[in-house]
Order: structure tokens, then C-alpha cells, then sequence
């Protein structure tokens, strides 16, 4: 797990929890109704946009935002140099016996090995492999686009309900107990929105988007480590040539 969307998204909220406290009268900042047109109809608004199961795929991504934890950049450089050594010494069907370890770490590189171990061409690999990635790159992307959209519609919604209140509060200018409540309305809907998205789901899309191109920067170091095992390069250069993609220094020696 990776603390800092966590800690930053906490700690956004309690600073400005800890302002509308010291200014006093906390409970003047929550309105029920404010709040549903804000999360109410920035959500709906943002499932218009996105197929079904695409929006509920996202929302639910939120978890990759605070659980998600990067991978290792040494320790995968170490883990496919010592494929690529194993190959060396003993042979591509030496993989076969520990495919459900490579299966375990991660199912693009189990289903990679599986098919160097049966002999597939690698042109036949890589376009296998590249497809897959295309895909995980599309729906992750997709999960990013649905946060950056509530990011974009909570603010929106934040000022129709302003112009809400404006409208409740004009309609009752002859009411002067009117005029309170609605401009309540449409001052706290402005600030539900600009919290939401700027403390909230724009940080989300923020974190989602560096787990994308993680996930899919190390999806191709797999593709590339596989390829060069499939060539026959030496380890010790197939393990700088990893080491540099992946910003590592290493050592010369395996």
C-alpha cells in the first residue's frame, strides 16, 4: 500500500474540517440537499458518459488509488535476470517446472513464459502480449477518464445548485427569513463542489493515472525481458537494459 493518496486526500479534508471549525458554526456548512445535488448529480451526470459496467468498473478503482502498491524496480530487474540465467544454463523448459510462480507474480508473464516454454514464435508472443497490454491500457484509462469527468462535474453541479439558491432567494425577496436558507444553498453547493473535486476525485484520477503507466510500464518490461530470453542475449546485458528502463543502477555482475 502506498500511503500518499491517503494522507494527501486526508489531509486536504482536515484542514479544511480544522478552518470551519476554528471560524465557528460547523453545522452551518452541511446542507442535506446541497449535497445531493453535488455527488447526486455529478455521479449521474458522469455514468451518462460511460457504458455501464465502464462506470462501475471505475468508481470501483477508487481502491487502486489508496491500496495499490508499486512494484519494486530492483527486485524485478533481479527476478528477470535470474529467468533469463536459468534459461542460459539450463534451457527454455527448465521455466516450465515454476510457470505457476511466474502465473502468481503476474498472469501477462506466466501466459509469456507458458508460450516460449511451448515453442511459439515470438512474433506470435509479442502480438499476444501486445494486445493484452492495449487492452489493460484502454480500461485503464478508462477508470482515470471517469474520475477526471467527476472531477470536472462536481464543480458544475456546485454552481447550478448556486444558481438553485439564487432562484429560491429571488423568488422570496418580499420573505427576508427566505433569504438566509437559499443563500445557503447556493454558497455551499459552490464549496461541496470545488472540495470534491479538487480534495477528492481529482487527486483519485491523479494516483489512477501513475497506476496506469506503472502498470503498463512493467507489462512491457515483461514483453522485453521475454524477448530478449527468446534471442538468447546475455544476461548481464539484459539485465543493464532492464535496470536503465526502469531507472535502476545495478551492478555489473549477476
Amino acid at each position: 500500500m502506498d500511503p500518499g493518496a491517503l494522507i494527501g486526500i486526508a489531509g486536504a479534508f482536515a484542514m479544511i474540517v480544522i478552518a470551519i471549525v476554528i471560524g465557528g458554526s460547523p453545522t452551518a456548512f452541511i446542507n442535506i440537499p446541497s449535497i445531493f445535488i453535488v455527488v447526486g448529480g455529478g455521479m449521474a451526470a458522469t455514468l451518462g458518459g460511460f457504458p455501464l459496467k465502464d462506470f462501475i468498473r471505475g468508481v470501483s478503482a477508487i481502491k487502486d488509488a489508496f491500496l495499490w502498491k508499486p512494484p519494486d524496480p530492483l527486485e524485478t530487474v533481479e527476478f528477470l535476470s535470474e529467468i533469463a540465467t536459468k534459461v542460459r544454463r539450463e534451457g527454455i523448459l527448465a521455466l516450465e517446472s515454476e510457470i505457476e510462480l511466474y502465473y502468481e507474480r503476474d498472469p501477462l508473464l506466466g501466459d509469456m513464459i507458458r508460450m516460449l516454454v511451448d515453442g511459439l514464435e515470438l512474433e506470435e508472443i509479442k502480438v499476444s502480449a501486445e494486445g493484452a497490454i492495449a487492452q489493460l491500457d484502454d480500461r485503464l484509462s478508462t477508470n482515470v477518464a471517469v474520475w477526471e469527468r467527476l472531477g470536472d462535474l462536481f464543480p458544475a453541479f456546485g454552481m447550478i445548485g448556486t444558481l438553485i439558491g439564487l432562484i429560491q432567494m429571488l423568488k422570496n425577496l418580499n420573505d427576508p427569513s427566505a433569504l438566509g436558507p437559499g443563500m445557503a444553498v447556493a454558497l455551499i453547493t459552490t464549496l461541496y463542489g470545488a472540495i470534491l473535486a479538487n480534495a477528492f476525485a481529482i487527486p483519485v484520477a491523479t494516483k489512477l493515472k501513475k497506476v496506469k503507466d506503472t502498470e503498463v510500464l512493467y507489462k512491457n518490461i515483461y514483453l522485453m525481458a521475454i524477448e530478449g530470453i527468446q534471442k538468447g542475449i546475455n544476461p548481464n546485458i539484459l539485465r543493464q537494459e532492464l535496470a536503465i528502463m526502469l531507472g535502476v543502477e545495478m551492478s555489473e555482475e549477476v
